[in-house]
């Protein structure tokens, strides 16, 4: 699916299926207008990161569709879907006034074996480099 289809094959599933924008609005406890900005591909005034994905994960699951392969999509496709996590760590860490050395250096997009569980390592740019969750443990495990 395009990034110009997003929105609107989830608007054409909802209305073939005859769901409502106001009852998914009010199971959801997601806004109207952002449910309607979604349909439109107007992710201006939406959160980012685990909100935007928590949102258009409960929408995919209020139309019936696949919510992992609408997650996907919508990350793949919108930066509001970003799931990498050096912009969330820069951010926590300028709330404590640390100066932190750390970078991503993992592609944008999940990082998931077919499994659906992480990789301690994956090939990026054809080299192997551990994965987001094997450097947060030695992180975690450092000594300060």
């Amino acid at each position: 699916m395009t990034r110009e289809a997003f929105g609107l094959t989830l608007r054409r599933v909802r209305l073939q299926r005859g769901i409502s924008i106001e009852h998914i609005a009010h199971t959801t406890n997601i806004a109207h207008d952002l449910l309607e900005a979604l349909e439109q591909n107007d992710f201006s005034d939406w959160p980012s990161g685990i909100f935007a994905r928590a949102y258009v994960r409960q929408y995919a699951q209020a139309i019936g569709a696949d919510p992992d392969a609408t997650v996907d999509e919508f990350c793949r496709n919108f930066p509001q879907g970003d799931r990498r996590a050096e912009s969330t760590m820069r951010e926590h860490a300028a709330l404590v006034g640390h100066d932190l050395d750390w970078q991503d250096d993992v592609e944008q997009g999940r990082r998931a074996t077919d499994g659906g569980v992480l990789a301690d390592s994956e090939v990026v740019h054809g080299v192997e480099t551990p994965s987001l969750l094997s450097r947060l443990r030695r992180l975690m495990v450092a000594p300060r």
